[in-house]
């Protein structure tokens, strides 16, 4: 074929055709092309309906022959074929029609005919990412692509996962952003989460009362934390910022929507309207929203009957409620009434579905003995804790294979009062799309999948601390639809650039999915930028089953950042890519707490220390004390050897930029940023493991008797935290120019509120310590001189 332009010297050269009749989705698509058309080569194509298409120049025909007759009339001539194309499938076909040069874009429904008109534009030298689309060179010479391209998606589900409680920031205008993006990545499920307990999504009643909302007033009633909650608490507000305190004009850091919310009241009716909102605009997009509830068989702590007990080791208050026994009928009646509550409130919702626990508490009351009864004879298809260990589970460990309280009989204690749960809503709402997920537990699959009805789908959470792949666990079951959710973020470490790909491939996420059977992916997403590989990977992978890390990252690299730097960029992604596989949840012996994205945390404890350090005769053993220096000085080896592996990563990222394209230098700006912020962090974790090794040699100079020895570690000590401060003030002020991003905004508060704020009372606590040790030495001596003087004047005497 002759070359022939969409553009030439950014002026049109060719034309959009919709349908005559079309509808306004699709007229919408085609404004989609004209303007991402617009923005790489500068010409503004028009867009016609097929009976006033240009007789003579270059057509762009959007739809499949139910929506355009020129793809009808195509397709008549066998110029194209449509025919056979699953759903979301779509064709991309250059051809000539009538003496025309035409690309044919589009499926048969609206979907499709949005994918096609986004992996054209792609093409086309556009990158769509999860938080952007990049343009790497301008195009005023843009010429029609020859193409003959026939695509359809392995999976049927292609998602993401949100937790508003951890993405709290997130106001209507990032989940718009958010779901426009993943139209683009041609993903088309968004799970929106919420537990039973403490949060505004749901307002449902028991017993007389309404669930209690306990989420902090101060984040507008979003964000993880409250009074009680000693763990997974994210609550706070700029006051908590010390180093870049210009970039928060307010207090409030919470969605913009909740801002003036007061009352719990205020908070259910702003978080509902935010919620039907985001199912409309959704819709828009093709994106289906299913709402899923946790975690049983946790309660609001309001609604718990008098005198009802937690399980022993379960007293405390979740991000979720309160820990009932399985059986409970109480936690059941509770869970009944609240999905009948989200079913009838948001009854647009696409689907609905809860998650089981973490939690494996006892099973020793009659009403869990009596529940487990029913379903007795599903107990056998739970493996042995032998058989899961030796598949790389990781959930059960050396406790469960010894038979402690909980173990297996818990697990199969959840599946029960799942399954009782699941009865009551199936029988209550028989049509709706109801399903279950488990978490890190894929050895309860074929349980649930007894006792369920195969309408029901089903779910679990991979990805963590597991030894080798576990997606075997779906194998054998058929009829029903199943699911995995691998992690695009591990949150133990949220600060960095996450890179993946090699996880998912050890998983076997991918690959296992396609062998299986599966329906779909969808990927648990804690933040947003800085894993646009990740989501990239995972959604491709749904469309592409034979991807794998190498050819992904050789395809993707030159794409966005042109091919004069690809040789050296796939060498600084691979680095990272391979360690990655230490760094937080992905193996049992990962750093995991670096920077945990659920909690408040300390980077660095003390074991032991300072406390004992004022004993006036410690009562710690030198080897115990000597087993904590042999610990600090391995984590601190392990930091400082995976922070020189982030500057070499560092050092190649840097040597590229000269050989980028123009439009992708801001990204890469963006991925050294992260590198180096980083790769500086694992030097104030070492730097804090170096304080807490002084500490402990101070402390094992003080159990010897040794005091100068004592108050050289402590300067030591000192010396280290003052450093391991001047690094993380340094690591915080890098923050600031990127806080722009919502998501690096939200990192820059979490690094003051929990690494500043962690190196300044390590250095006051530090001083402290070296003061009373001062003072104690000193009145040592002048006791010690007091008695001197004392002897001598006796002998005088004498």
């Amino acid at each position: 074929m002759n070359a022939h332009f969409l553009a030439q010297d950014g002026r049109a050269e060719a034309a959009i055709v919709v349908g005559r009749d079309a509808g306004a989705f699709y007229r919408w698509v085609a404004g989609e092309l004209q303007r991402y058309l617009q923005q790489l080569s500068g010409a503004e194509l028009p867009v016609v309906a097929n009976d006033q298409a240009p007789a003579q120049k270059p057509l762009v025909i959007v739809g499949g022959p139910q929506a355009n007759p020129l793809a009808a009339l195509a397709q008549e001539k066998q110029l194209v074929s449509f025919a056979g194309l699953k759903s979301d499938g779509f064709v991309l076909q250059r051809t000539e029609l009538g003496g025309v040069p035409v690309v044919l874009l589009g499926g048969n429904d609206e979907a499709a005919t949005m994918y096609a008109a986004y992996e054209f534009l792609e093409r086309l030298g556009i990158v769509f990412q999860l938080t952007n689309d990049i343009i790497p060179q301008q195009k005023p010479d843009l010429a029609l692509p020859l193409l003959e391209v026939r695509m359809a998606p392995t999976l049927k589900y292609r998602g993401l996962h949100c937790c508003h409680g951890l993405r709290w920031y997130m106001g209507l205008e990032d989940f718009r952003k958010h779901i426009d993006q993943m139209a683009k990545l041609k993903l088309n499920c968004l799970h929106f989460y919420f537990g039973i307990g403490g949060s505004p999504w749901l307002e449902f009643s028991y017993g007389g009362k309404v669930a209690e909302i306990f989420y902090p007033e101060e984040s507008g009633y979003l964000a993880w934390g409250g009074p009680g909650l000693s763990t997974l608490n994210v609550s706070g507000t700029a006051d908590d910022v010390r180093v870049g305190r210009e970039c928060f004009p307010g207090k409030y850091l919470g969605a913009p929507e909740f801002a003036d919310v007061r009352t719990p009241e205020q908070a259910f009716a702003t978080a509902r309207e935010f919620l039907h909102e985001i199912m409309r605009y959704a819709q828009q997009r093709k994106v289906q929203v299913w709402l899923m509830l946790g975690e049983i068989p946790r309660v609001p702590p309001n609604l718990v009957p008098a005198g009802v007990e937690s399980p022993k080791g379960f007293e405390g208050l979740f991000y979720c409620g309160r820990l009932l026994p399985h059986g409970h009928p109480a936690m059941l009646d509770i869970w009944e009434s609240a999905l009948q509550s989200m079913i009838e409130t948001y009854p647009e919702a696409d689907g609905y579905g809860v998650w089981t626990a973490e939690d494996r508490p006892s099973t020793n009351y009659p009403e869990t003995q009596q529940l487990m009864g029913k379903y007795a004879a599903v107990r056998k298809l739970i493996p042995s804790a032998e058989e899961i260990q030796r598949h790389g589970n990781f959930h059960v460990d050396s406790n469960i294979l010894q038979g402690s309280a909980g173990g297996l009989e818990s697990d199969f204690a959840e599946v029960c009062a799942t399954a009782e749960i699941v009865r009551r809503i199936k029988a209550r709402y028989p049509d709706v799309k109801f399903g279950v997920a488990t978490l890190f537990r894929g050895y309860l699959l074929h349980a649930l999948d007894s006792l369920l009805p195969e309408d029901v789908w089903l779910m679990n959470m991979e990805n963590c601390q597991n030894f080798e792949p576990v997606m075997h666990f779906y194998g054998g079951i058929a009829g029903r639809e199943l699911l995995v959710m691998p992690r695009i973020d591990d949150d133990g470490c949220e600060l960095h650039l996450q890179l993946n790909a090699s996880v998912y491939e050890r998983d076997e996420i991918i690959p296992g999915a396609a062998r299986y059977g599966l329906a779909g992916i969808v990927g648990q997403l804690n933040k947003e930028r800085g894993l646009e590989c990740n989501v990239r990977f995972i959604a491709d992978g749904a469309w592409n089953p034979q991807i794998n890390p190498r050819s992904f990252y050789k395809e993707y690299l030159p794409r966005v950042f042109g091919p004069d730097a690809c040789e050296t960029l796939l060498k600084a992604y691979l680095i990272m890519d391979e360690l990655e596989i230490n760094i937080g949840a992905h193996v049992p012996d990962g750093l995991y707490d670096i920077f945990i994205g659920f909690n408040r945390f300390q980077p660095v404890w003390f074991p032991l220390r300072t406390s004992a350090l004022q004993e006036a005769q410690p009562k710690l053993q030198p080897q115990d004390v000597e087993k904590e220096i042999s610990n600090a000085l391995r984590l601190r080896e392990r930091l400082m050897n995976m922070a020189v592996r982030y500057q070499q990563a560092l050092e190649l990222l840097q040597q590229a930029s000269s050989s980028v394209l123009p439009g992708a230098r801001a990204e890469l700006d963006y991925v050294i940023f992260k590198t180096k912020n980083f790769a500086d962090y694992l030097d104030v974790l070492a730097a804090g493991y170096k304080v807490v090794e002084a500490v402990d040699r101070a402390l094992l100079a003080r159990i010897k008797g040794n005091e100068i020895e004592l108050l050289k570690e402590l300067e030591q000590a000192q010396a280290a935290a003052d450093r391991a401060d001047r690094l993380a003030h340094a690591v915080a002020r890098q923050m600031i120019p990127f806080a722009h991003i919502p998501t690096e905004k939200y990192l820059l508060f979490r690094f003051n509120q929990n690494v500043i704020s962690w190196t300044e009372k390590a250095r006051a606590e530090l001083a402290r310590v070296i003061m009373n040790q001062g003072h104690r030495l000193a009145r040592q001596a002048l006791d010690s001189a007091t008695v001197k003087a004392t002897l001598r004047g006796r002998s005088r005497n004498a």
